[in-house]
């Protein structure tokens, strides 16, 4: 890795997993995000068709649904699936809608290869470009000869050989593009396969140089408007160029437009919209990929099923978009642990609507369309702790809450934290944007008549969120000068030894990210505060693997941490930063601590015998979760 990527990126893990700094960053953090869409800009929910139109079976779409709920760890919060430009599955988790744009991660990379397309199409581009001859005026005073012979179709197969300026030099390096270009290939371009979404960055840098515009003004024009796509956002990096690799938001229903597009081989209602070529060789394998991926190689930023049988748009935390040659177009978006194609999610979709499905209509089975219809309506309820009833499709008309229970009503309060680097926002995301804040002071809730409202205070800011008993409330939030759509639910759950504690569930519609917080209440003003989030902490494992390694042979940014402080020090505090149990207390409590002389002010670390046990029990849990992760 480069050394100068690999002293910050040390930098950063240390100060953010290990020695539990609040400010981390070694660039400045780029606040992009613009306002919350309103409901009137919403795109609007297409028309859902019964699957035995298209010659699928309705039983079948409903086992596959049931399957998935079926899933331990899946937190999936969109399923959707057409054939020939008809949806007949539209599932919905609790919380979200597939009519809100949200972050596609490296789905990303292959709508930043539709412009190269054009391009291409143009006659602006060639594959056989090489990078040398179109940043000809950025190029450092010395290159390697590797890179001097790296072309634009080395970055499009994943196969350009840079692997030591990677994913971690994005939140390490403002520079990118000169990073990249004094780099060294690990490998002579064109011979191996080394993902790497630097590669993408450099593409959308090639495009925009050529093309004379902005990538989100050459797609807005050519791709998007023919689409009827009108809500997006492109993020860029600090050098105002687009990351091309991620960073990309889209509404669920918008992304199948791409799909059906792809399947149709660049084809929109009729229209020719990407090149035909083009289009032909993208969704056709151009690098053998190893079997560790799944069962696919790669294409022109696509992943190719290597049966031919499918393409693919995928994205981390399980973001995935499945087009066969059977017609069938799948979405799914989630939270999950998920990289790459090689994902027990993914394989349940295709294996459901990968099959040589008859082009014929099949003979309607009412019953069975309205069982999938509850199915769909239902999906993910019980498992989020939201009644049916209180179930809604639409963020924009929300369902009626229950009735807010005594228990909740009696265990209101403010309680201040010990020091942590949390925040409402879940922590990987943090890492990922380069977004920190000084860290959670306290967790606060009311029940006032009919209406609660869930309080998070970080260091001066105070961040008040609507939360329903039995539905989602919803609220925008301003974070670090960005608005987030925001839905809370509160629920009583018992934990593992039978107590009802009480959980706050935080989903972002417009991130694959969520957050609990759980408050166990122990009297006399005393609490234990516990935070989780999804995707967790067995991503961390699977991004210090992705991001850090690399196939030059060098080392990685994670050997330090491990030699000068200990893997098992490092893994558990990366534990403690992604699922921390507090000590909280109220502030009367506090007060009445102070009095008490113990010098600060503060309440005593573990003060009582009653939270010392449950603290120690919590903390146990969480060592023995991390145990059974490692021997997994």
């Amino acid at each position: 890795m480069n050394l100068t990527v690999m002293r910050h990126s040390v930098d950063y893990l240390y100060k953010t997993c290990v020695a539990g700094s609040a400010h981390p960053e070694q660039i400045p953090y780029y606040p992009q995000k613009g306002a919350v869409m309103p409901p009137e800009a919403a795109p609007e929910m297409p028309r859902l068709y019964a699957p035995e139109t298209v010659g699928i079976s309705s039983r079948t779409m409903d086992a596959l649904l049931h399957t998935l709920e079926g899933q331990p760890g899946t937190h999936l919060h969109h399923l959707l699936v057409e054939r020939g430009g008809r949806l007949i599955v539209a599932a919905s988790a609790p919380g979200y809608s597939p009519r809100i744009p949200t972050l596609t991660h490296s789905m990303a990379k292959t709508i930043t290869s539709f412009a190269v397309g054009l391009l291409i199409g143009d006659g602006k581009l060639h594959l056989t470009d090489r990078l040398v001859d179109i940043f000809r005026d950025e190029l450092p005073t010395s290159g390697s000869p590797r890179m001097k012979r790296m072309t634009l179709r080395h970055l499009l197969t994943m196969s350009a050989g840079v692997t030591d300026i990677n994913e971690a030099a994005s939140v390490t390096i403002a520079d990118w593009k000169r990073a990249f270009l004094s780099s060294r290939p690990a490998f002579e371009p064109g011979t191996d396969f080394f993902y790497n979404s630097m590669n993408s960055y450099m593409l959308a840098a090639a495009v925009e140089k050529i093309g004379g515009r902005h990538l989100e003004d050459i797609l807005a024009e050519r791709v998007f408007t023919p689409l009827g796509i009108t809500q997006y956002l492109i993020e860029r990096a600090p050098d105002g160029v687009a990351k091309g690799g991620w960073g990309m938001y889209f509404a669920p229903v918008d992304l199948m437009k791409f799909g059906r597009m792809i399947a149709d081989g660049g084809v929109w209602r009729g229209k020719q919209i990407l090149p035909a070529d083009y289009v032909a060789e993208a969704t056709t394998a151009q690098m053998h990929v190893r079997d560790v991926f799944g069962a696919y190689d790669y294409g022109y930023h696509l992943w190719v099923a290597k049966d031919g049988s499918a393409c693919l748009f995928n994205g981390m935390m399980g973001q995935n978009m499945w087009c066969g040659k059977n017609g069938v177009v799948a979405l799914y978006t989630s939270g999950n642990s998920e990289f790459f194609c090689d994902a027990a999610t993914l394989a349940e979709i295709t294996a459901a609507v990968g099959a040589d499905f008859p082009t014929r209509s099949l003979l309607p089975s009412p019953s069975a369309v309205r069982a999938l219809r509850r199915t769909e309506q239902n999906f993910f309820c019980a498992r989020s702790g939201v009644t049916p009833r209180g179930r809604h499709e639409d963020l924009f008309s929300p369902g009626k809450a229950e009735e807010i229970p005594d228990a909740v009503r009696t265990a209101a309060g403010v309680f201040r934290v010990e020091r942590n680097n949390m925040s409402f926002m879940p922590f990987v995301w943090r890492m990922i944007q380069n977004s920190h804040t000084p860290g959670i002071v306290s967790v606060g809730f009311a029940a006032e008549g009919e209406e609660m409202t869930l309080t998070v205070t970080e260091g001066e800011t105070v961040y008040r969120l609507p939360c329903g008993y039995g539905t989602y409330r919803y609220a925008t939030v301003m974070y670090k000068e960005e608005p987030y759509f925001v839905g809370t639910l509160c629920t009583l759950v018992p934990d593992e030894d039978g107590e009802t504690v009480l959980r706050f569930s935080l989903v972002f519609p417009e991130l694959p990210n969520s957050r609990r917080i759980k408050i166990h209440c122990v009297g006399n003003g005393q609490a234990v505060v516990s935070l989780s989030e999804a995707p967790g902490i067995s991503l961390i494992g699977v991004m210090l693997t992705a991001f850090v390694n690399n196939a030059g042979g060098r080392p990685n940014i994670y050997a330090p941490l491990r030699r000068h402080i200990g893997d098992r020090v490092v893994r558990d505090r990366v534990l403690h930063c992604m699922e921390p149990v507090l000590y909280a207390t109220s502030g009367e409590e506090e007060k009445a601590a102070g009095k008490r002389g113990n010098g600060t002010g503060r309440p005593p670390r573990l003060a009582g015998g009653i939270l010392r046990e449950r603290l120690g029990k919590l903390t146990t849990r969480a060592m023995r979760r991390r145990r059974d992760r490692d021997k997994e």
